[in-house]
């Protein structure tokens, strides 16, 4: 699978950049390239480090055509770390009513993104991540579905064996301003400790004006805690004006998370902020978050998620 993987990825960036070169430019995204950085006043544990400083949060390369998507992730290279391959895969379309992709491909699972420019806030909502599938997509009026089956790897302990594998199910409903989506993700199908994932999301747009995005979802392990968590965050889409700033939108936010007990919903990350457009394609976030677990000891030392902290951060889209 590793090998059918690169020989994809490979030919994906060939035919993106001969699409590049042979001047369809039309089929190429603008924008969906993202470069970004921030700071942060979190306080941590003596002994661990300062978190006091720059971070180059984001460092995006992608390229999209009409059945193609290679998406990179280049920022883990800062800590010497491999390139993070988010999205490659090629798309077919034998069907009008379905298409087929192919590749690796982010869990159509609630509606999440890791994509800074995709979130309001600074602070990443869970993300239920990425894996080498076949994805079956469709639409039939106002409802649209997503059926697929992820290759679960080979177990690096028993080389014969693969790990098993992951299929699922997500739809999605729009009405006026509303999208209402369910999901379901059997991971390990095929083997008696099989997990059943569920979520459900909620996404309105009262015109210009406002947008609330609420998300469920329920990620079983191995204890018998309860495994729920949500999230929700609104937004006053409209606006206003400030003197370095064409727009400014202001949000609020609640994430729930599992408490250093394993239960779901115990602790919890409230933010507001202001989400501010200085410049066309650029963006600066200032962003406010309080922790409910006051105890230092529990903070996570990688800082993906601000804790207790006042925040900034400066990207540009290109």
């Amino acid at each position: 699978m590793k090998k059918i993987g690169l020989i994809l990825i490979g030919l994906l960036l060939f035919s993106s950049f001969s699409f590049a070169s042979s001047a369809v430019i039309e089929k190429i995204i603008p924008n969906s390239n993202v470069l970004s950085f921030y700071y942060s006043s979190k306080r941590i544990d003596k002994g661990v480090g300062s978190e006091r400083f720059w971070h180059l949060k984001s460092a995006r390369l992608e390229w999209i055509g009409d059945n193609y998507d290679v998406d990179l992730e280049l920022a883990p290279l800062a800590a010497g770390n491999p390139i993070s391959i988010k999205q490659a895969w090629i798309k077919f379309i034998p069907f009008k009513f379905m298409d087929i992709s192919l590749g690796k491909i982010s869990y159509p699972f609630c509606n999440v993104s890791s994509k800074t420019t995709s979130n309001i806030t600074i602070f990443q909502p869970t993300l239920f991540g990425e894996d080498w599938m076949i994805k079956f997509n469709g639409e039939f009026g106002k409802l649209g579905w997503n059926a697929y089956w992820a290759d679960g790897g080979i177990n690096e302990g028993i080389s014969a064996y693969d790990i098993p594998s992951t299929i699922g199910f997500r739809g999605k409903y729009s009405l006026a301003g509303l999208d209402v989506g369910a999901s379901l993700r059997i991971r390990d199908w095929d083997d008696d400790d099989r997990k059943y994932d569920w979520g459900a999301d909620l996404l309105y747009e009262l015109g210009n004006i406002a947008k609330f995005n609420c998300q469920v979802f329920n990620l079983p392990d191995d204890d018998d805690n309860s495994d729920l968590n949500f999230f929700l965050t609104t937004s006053y889409e409209k606006g206003f004006i400030l003197p370095f700033a064409k727009k400014t939108i202001p949000y609020l936010g609640y994430f729930s998370r599992n408490g250093i007990d394993g239960k779901g919903a115990k602790e919890s990350n409230i933010v507001i902020g202001l989400n501010m457009k200085p410049i066309d394609n650029a963006f600066i976030k200032l962003e406010g978050n309080i922790d409910s677990d006051v105890d230092l000891k529990n903070l996570p030392k990688d800082n993906q998620n601000i804790t207790h902290a006042i925040s900034l951060e400066i990207g540009y889209r290109f």
